[in-house]
């Protein structure tokens, strides 16, 4: 599951007055730099056409990410020539998320500047199968439909999935010459930067019955467990809530499952090591548990109790029991392996209560579809819908305490968490210790570019005259 910052810079022409502009007739499309060395037209809309069969045929591969890469850092020169210029220059308020056009000559330093290996894939073609997973939801979504809505216009699912399929055929081409990227897409930058945070899939000793040594549970989705619509909540209904006698009545807080609320129901869908292991889980959301007969299998989120979340490091400073200084996760468990009634008292404070589902294969996000570390990105709808292709620029913690390196590259928004609202991100790390100890350090300011298609939104226009 998912875990801004305030600034003031100035803004370039806003994201969607494009929109707006369009009642201004076909002379908005001097607004868009033209592709100069773009596919035709005609090619784009057969590729259009073939986009489903595209996706469903094309087979499946194994992620080609890996934590276990060394971070590099490899900066290309900026060429000389400069592109048609998006007008517009004003001030951006404070507070408020605002995305805003770049230049084209701002866009083609920032596209010179992304680099796969920073994320761990050997090329841009690596890309290929989490796009493929982005495009396959895209495609279920309703084409005309908004998928990012603000004030002055809105993006509609499919300029998503245009933009999405246009990036899917450029691939090949990439690591020969990324400036394609500025020439095909427009750059909108979000501001303020938002906040980025990490998380990762745990990897924890396990078993499907309870044994000696395996004896905190793992719960399914109860049966009372009721989700209320936003229409309920409105009306006073809690978020998650359970009925008794007649009563609606707020669905069981982390406390009262840990004391047996559950018991005897036969939600137990598998056993680990200790409490803290199962807390460690349910705050990221997924994970995969290691049998002991050498198998593996994943426990995915199902559901909560609707409480809201509190982190392990935030009670433990709060209570005094650790300074922030020690809220390193060895130090956390060591504190909790000598502490346990104390730790479990802690983790009560935490209500909310994460249930799971026992599944096959690698852990999935909100699309239903295996994630790919430094490349997936949990976030809020509202902020940055899910199929979104961006471009992230972050110091990431080096390793083994090492110094700070740079992830410059495409992100694909595909996941949500309940913890990510508003201006703030959750970047996929991948699983085991290097993800969990990345994910630990990971708190910083990120900078952050939507990319849309040109041609998807001169089609917009072109189709409304």
């Amino acid at each position: 599951m998912g875990k801004g910052r305030g600034m003031s810079t100035r803004l370039r022409a806003p994201l969607f007055i494009l929109l707006a502009l369009s009642l201004c007739g076909c002379a908005v499309l001097d607004y868009l730099p033209r592709d100069t060395r773009g596919r035709p037209e005609d090619e784009v809309r057969r590729n259009r056409a073939s986009s489903s069969a595209r996706t469903a045929a094309r087979p499946s591969a194994p992620s080609s990410a890996s934590t276990d890469r060394p971070y590099e850092d490899r900066t290309p020169a900026v060429p000389a020539e400069q592109d048609a210029e998006i007008p517009g220059v004003g001030e951006v308020r404070e507070g408020d998320a605002a995305f805003s056009a770049r230049s084209g000559t701002e866009a083609m330093t920032l596209a010179l500047r992304l680099n796969p290996a920073s994320q761990s894939l050997p090329s841009y073609a690596a890309l290929a199968e989490p796009l493929r997973s982005s495009l396959a939801y895209l495609a279920r979504q309703k084409a005309a439909g908004p998928a990012l809505v603000q004030p002055g216009g809105s993006l509609s699912w499919g300029q998503l999935f245009e933009t999405a399929e246009e990036l899917y055929a450029l691939l090949p081409q990439l690591d020969a010459n990324p400036g394609l990227l500025a020439e095909h897409f427009v750059w909108y930058e979000l501001a303020p930067s938002p906040l980025l945070t990490g998380y990762y899939s745990p990897e924890l000793q396990a078993s499907l019955t309870r044994q000696p040594g395996f004896e905190t549970p793992l719960y399914a989705k109860p049966p009372d467990l009721r989700q209320a619509s936003a229409e309920e909540q409105g009306q006073g209904k809690p978020k998650a809530y359970r009925v008794s006698e007649g009563a609606i009545l707020p669905y069981y807080d982390r406390q009262a499952i840990d004391q047996g609320a559950l018991a005897g129901q036969g939600l137990e869908i598998a056993w680990v090591k200790s409490p803290l292991d199962a807390f460690w889980l349910q705050t990221e959301g997924a994970g995969t548990l290691q049998l002991p007969d050498g198998n593996q299998r994943t426990v995915q989120f199902a559901a909560s109790n609707g409480y809201e979340f509190q982190g392990l490091g935030q009670l433990l400073t709060a209570t005094g029991a650790l300074p922030k200084e020690s809220l390193q996760r060895e130090s956390i468990r060591a504190w909790c392996e000598s502490n346990p009634d104390r730790a479990r008292e802690i983790m009560a404070q935490n209500r909310s209560f994460i249930f799971f589902e026992l599944r096959q294969g690698l852990s999935a996000g909100a699309m239903e579809k295996p994630l790919t570390a430094l490349v997936s990105l949990a976030t809020d709808p509202s902020l940055l819908p899910l199929g979104s292709v961006a471009a992230l620029d972050v110091p990431l913690p080096g390793q083994n305490g090492g110094i700070p390196v740079s992830l410059r590259g495409l992100v694909l928004a595909q996941d949500t968490g309940s913890a990510i609202r508003g201006h703030r991100l959750d970047l996929y790390l991948g699983g085991g210790d290097t993800a969990e100890r990345l994910a630990s350090g990971l708190r910083t300011g990120a900078g952050l570019h939507l990319l849309v298609s040109k041609n998807a939104l001169r089609a917009k226009y072109t189709r409304g005259q």
